[in-house]
């Protein structure tokens, strides 16, 4: 292949299911590259797109949600957000839930910024960029079994920073969260 070979996708030969529950779903995928090399199996998790929001108080505070996740075996300072239920299509109406499920607020607006791949590789699902605004607090949390979350509203230049500065380790939210602030407060990240 040279460098004037446009590049084509794989040839798709075959798939098959490895596993499916209500969280993940794992295929392995028989497929051939361009060049002919065969990728047999070539894993592929298929999650339900996710919505992460990037909520900001009446006072121009963060909400952010610490929790355990065990798969880092610590405690994560996130976003608030998650899976969109069986049969949401509506990324907004899912972020809403998910912001007021787990932290107790109604945002006065919500607008759609971005859909992103979290993982290109390995992942099929969607992530979407959700922004929220004049977000008050409503009701109590209303979390699933397996949630233990505290709420943290922190302004947003705080926030940024504890984040760029590895008070926050989940990847995707530091970069989702820079992106939803250079798009709305103008920051410059780096610059």
């Amino acid at each position: 292949m040279s460098d004037d070979d446009p590049l084509r996708p794989w040839e798709l030969r075959g798939s098959r299911r490895l596993i499916r529950d209500r969280w993940i779903s794992l295929r392995a995928d028989h497929c051939v590259t361009q060049r002919g090399v065969v990728l047999d199996p070539y894993y592929v998790l298929e999650y339900r797109d996710w919505v992460h929001v990037v909520a900001l108080d009446e006072a121009d505070r963060l909400l952010l949600v610490r929790q355990y996740r065990h798969g880092a075996g610590e405690m994560s300072l996130e976003l608030p957000g998650g899976v969109m239920d069986e049969g949401e299509s509506d990324p907004l109406a899912a972020g809403a839930r998910e912001l007021l499920e787990e932290t107790g607020h109604r945002a006065a607006s919500i607008r759609h910024l971005a859909c992103l791949s979290p993982n290109p590789a390995s992942h099929a699902n969607r992530v979407h960029l959700l922004y929220a605004e004049g977000a008050r607090l409503v009701a109590p949390l209303k979390l699933d079994n397996s949630e233990d979350i505290t709420v943290e509203r922190v302004p947003w230049r705080e926030a940024l920073e504890l984040a760029l500065g590895g008070g926050m380790i989940h990847a995707q939210h530091v970069g989702l969260l820079a992106i939803a602030l250079a798009q709305v407060k103008g920051v410059t990240i780096g610059g």
